[in-house]
């Protein structure tokens, strides 16, 4: 007798980023949201060589997430252009290792290399933890938590916060460090994965209409499915989404169902 093999009956849903290593978060798990700010920005208002300038702020201040230290990437929005700051940081200059502020006046960020800095937050009063999943919800990548420094500052596995079109992107950190969040995250119940693709898909381009899926099952399998129509659901539960393995059109474009 024949049987339904796919029941959708909570409604629970969540857009998900693949990943080689890090599960699909729950979506019960608490989240937090905001805007990467690093740890200031501001304007160039004086052409010195091989230095940022700006005598209308203090570079020194001790104010998280200031001061500046030797080693944060300063960048020029407006090149994209990046270098770390150098030794001998005084409130108002910043040595750098390149002359990326050539005439004097371009806007600038400074960020933390493999941190998400957000000046106002705090993280640690709101339980952020060793282990949490952080999305960058702009870019659409993730990582995870590898230290809490301080309610203003994350380290992380990876840099998603620190490049020149990246520094003030979206984030969503699911606090699944704690081992009830561990426990959550990493159920043996799994999802069910339906798969959307970026592609344009036309009525003659049949190709644009399928992709390549790897996932890990419930039971530990990793397994592709091979041409796969979009706008389906993958005939078994997953507990994680690849992005080696699996289409590009597709990595970031799957939606978690529970």
């Amino acid at each position: 007798m024949a049987y339904p093999k796919i029941t959708v009956n909570t409604g629970l849903a969540l857009e998900i980023l693949a990943s080689d290593t890090i599960l699909i978060p729950s979506p019960d798990l608490t989240t937090i949201t905001g805007t990467s700010t690093g740890v200031t920005s501001g304007t160039a208002n004086s052409n010195v060589q091989d230095e940022l300038v700006d005598t209308t702020t203090n570079f020194l201040l001790a104010t998280a997430p200031l001061p500046v230290v030797v080693g944060d990437r300063v960048i020029s929005i407006v090149s994209g252009a990046a270098t770390a700051a150098l030794a001998t940081i005084t409130g108002t200059t910043i040595p750098l290792g390149a002359d990326i502020f050539p005439n004097g006046n371009e806007t600038y960020a400074i960020v933390k290399v493999n941190h998400l800095t957000v000046s106002g937050e705090t993280f640690i009063t709101k339980g952020v933890s060793v282990g949490d999943v952080v999305y960058n919800t702009t870019a659409k990548t993730v990582t995870t938590v590898t230290a809490v420094n301080s309610e203003t500052d994350l380290t992380l596995a990876t840099g998603l916060f620190d490049g020149s079109a990246t520094f003030n992107d979206d984030y969503k950190i699911f606090l699944a460090g704690s081992p009830l969040g561990q426990r959550v995250i990493n159920s043996s119940e799994g999802c069910l994965l339906y798969v959307g693709s970026n592609a344009a898909v036309g009525t003659l381009d049949i190709d644009t209409a399928y992709v390549n899926i790897k996932v890990k099952t419930t039971a530990g399998n990793d397994v592709v499915f091979s041409r796969f129509p979009v706008g389906e659901y993958l005939p078994i539960q997953v507990l994680q989404l690849y992005v080696t393995g699996s289409d590009a059109s597709a990595i970031s474009n799957c939606i978690a169902i529970w």
